[in-house]
């Protein structure tokens, strides 16, 4: 197997209705606003992007309350949205707030996140 991962923080921009699939189970779409600065071949470049998220299950019920324009670290990986649409989305699998000022979280399932701001756990 491949790796596939992916962590990103961002404000909630968008964030669809609610829905289910076929199954039953809950999915809902979502945007997130990118926006850091990173270090690129020794000099400091800005990173903005807006992508294109959907959490799935018990996940999709929790972040279809988050309020918009609040930051978020999302983990998950890149498919496509469909079998015809080959554009990217990230499936999150975790979610956690992040706490703007100090860039530590909390887990959107109640877990404690970043212990020392460092972005690792």
């Amino acid at each position: 197997m491949k790796r596939n991962q992916v962590v990103i923080e961002g404000l909630l921009a968008k964030r669809g209705t609610l829905r289910h699939t076929p199954a039953g189970i809950p999915a809902l779409n979502l945007v997130i606003d990118h926006r850091s600065i990173q270090i690129e071949a020794g000099q400091r470049r800005e990173a903005r992007c807006e992508v294109d998220a959907v959490a799935i299950g018990e996940l999709a019920v929790r972040l279809s309350k988050h309020k918009l324009n609040q930051p978020l670290q999302l983990s998950g990986f890149l498919t496509r949205h469909s079998v015809q649409d080959r554009r990217l989305v990230l499936q999150v699998v975790k979610a956690e707030s992040v706490n703007s000022a100090t860039g530590s979280g909390t887990r959107q399932n109640g877990n404690q996140g970043d212990q020392d701001g460092d972005g690792t756990r």
